[in-house]
C-alpha cells in the first residue's frame, strides 16, 4: 500500500512545461459509441498517430507539456490525443458498476470512425498502453504500436494489485483522509481537470489482455520502460509475449521516464521505420 501511495503522490509532481502560444494544438470533441462526449487535441499533418495517456493524467500532461506530441508532429505526423473517458476534458459520471466493458478501447474505435481514417500508429503510456492493447484486440486496425510504461503484468488477467492500490488511494481521498495517496490523487485531479469518481470508474472498466490473445497480434510493436520501472511488470517480458515486438529501455521510474528525451526519440525512430520512402 505504501508503494501505491508514494506513486500517487509522485504523479502530482511530474514536471510541467509551457508550450508556446503559436504551437497550441486544436481542441475537438466527438460522440462515442454510447453518446458520451470525448475531447481530443490535434496537432500537425501527415500519417495519423493516436496518443493515449496514462491513468489520472490527460493528453496535455502526458504528451503536450513534456513536448512529446510536438516532437512527433514536427517529425511529419498528424497527432491526435484524446482525454480518455473519466479524465481531463472527457468527464464521465456513471457509477463504476455502470461503466461499459472495454469503454476506453471502444471510445478509440469511435474516434477512428469520427476521424474517417485508420491510424498509422498508436502510442500509449501506462493505462494508455493497456487500452491500446485492448483496442487493437477489438479492431486490428492500427499499423504500429509504441507502448510505454507497461510490462508483462498487463498480460495477467487476474492481477489486481495495481488496481487495488489505486482504488484504495481514491477511496481515501473521497473519505477525506489525510494520507499521501489521497493527497496525490486530489492534486492530480486538480492539475488535470479530472475527478476521483471518473478515476474510480476507469479502474472498474480496466481489462488486461492475456498472453494467449497477445500471441495473435500481427503488428509491429515497440515496448518502452524506464530502468527503475517495474510498476506494470517487465517490459522485456511483455515484448516476448507479442510476436515480433522489440524492447527499448528508458531512464527513470514509471513517472519519470515520461520526460526522458529518449522516449520521443525512440518512438519517432520506430514510426519512421515503417513509413514508405517519399
Amino acid at each position: 500500500m505504501i508503494r501505491f501511495a508514494a506513486l500517487a503522490f509522485a504523479l502530482a509532481l511530474l514536471p510541467f512545461a509551457t508550450a508556446r502560444a503559436e504551437e497550441a494544438p486544436t481542441m475537438h470533441t466527438y460522440e462515442s459509441f454510447d453518446g458520451t462526449q470525448i475531447s481530443y487535441q490535434a496537432l500537425g499533418t501527415g500519417p495519423l498517430v493516436i496518443l493515449l495517456h496514462g491513468f489520472t493524467a490527460n493528453a496535455d500532461l502526458n504528451y503536450f507539456q513534456p513536448g512529446i506530441a510536438r516532437k512527433i508532429a514536427d517529425a511529419g505526423y498528424h497527432v491526435v490525443a484524446p482525454d480518455l473517458r473519466g479524465h481531463g476534458a472527457s468527464p464521465y459520471t456513471a457509477a463504476p458498476e455502470d461503466w461499459p466493458g472495454d469503454a476506453v478501447a471502444r471510445d478509440q474505435i469511435a474516434l477512428v470512425a469520427h476521424l474517417g481514417e485508420d491510424p498509422y500508429a498508436t502510442v500509449g503510456y501506462s493505462m494508455g498502453a493497456i487500452s491500446a492493447l485492448r483496442w487493437h484486440l477489438l479492431s486490428r486496425n492500427t499499423g504500429r504500436m509504441a507502448l510505454g510504461g507497461i510490462g508483462d503484468s498487463a498480460a495477467d488477467e487476474f492481477n489486481t494489485d495495481r488496481i487495488t492500490g489505486f482504488r484504495a488511494a481514491i477511496l481515501e481521498a473521497l473519505a477525506g483522509e489525510d494520507t499521501p495517496g489521497a493527497k496525490g490523487m486530489l492534486a492530480r485531479a486538480k492539475a488535470t481537470g479530472g475527478t476521483l469518481e471518473g478515476y474510480l470508474g476507469a479502474l472498474s472498466a480496466r481489462t488486461y489482455t492475456p498472453a494467449d490473445l497477445l500471441a495473435t497480434f500481427d503488428v509491429p510493436t515497440l515496448i518502452l520502460t524506464g530502468d527503475e520501472d517495474l510498476d506494470n511488470g517487465s517490459g522485456p517480458g511483455l515484448a516476448a509475449l507479442i510476436p515480433g515486438a522489440t524492447y527499448h529501455g528508458l531512464t527513470g521510474t514509471h513517472v519519470g521516464a515520461v520526460v526522458d528525451p529518449e522516449l520521443p526519440r525512440a518512438v519517432i525512430a520506430f514510426l519512421d521505420e515503417g513509413r514508405p520512402a517519399e
